[in-house]
């Protein structure tokens, strides 16, 4: 997979809120055994902060919470759902905003 992959949430438990997450991290280190995600989320009334970024995939409006970054072993992430490609500049912003403040 790929860097801003959308890929199916593994966990039954928490796929109806977040039914995908984001591959964050880059595609040419495929040989570590986790990979960085940001959670997809099914939330309308959720408070936008600095680190949510507003994505639309297939219709539906959702919000990437890239203050919710996390490392997910690779083998978990079976199906690959579409792409975030097209939000790759307001990605790459949200993630540098924690370490460069803006």
């Amino acid at each position: 997979m790929r860097q801003f992959d959308l890929v199916e949430n593994p966990s039954e438990r928490s796929r109806a809120h977040a039914p995908y997450f984001v591959i964050l991290q880059s595609h040419h280190l495929r040989d570590l055994d986790s990979v960085l995600v940001a959670p997809v989320l099914r939330d309308a009334k959720r408070t936008m902060s600095a680190l949510d970024i507003a994505i639309d995939v297939s219709g539906e409006p959702l919000v990437v919470a890239l203050g919710e970054i996390f490392s997910i072993e690779h083998v978990l992430l079976k199906t690959r759902s579409g792409s975030a490609a097209r939000y790759e500049d307001l990605l790459r912003r949200g993630f540098d905003r924690p370490f460069t403040g803006f």
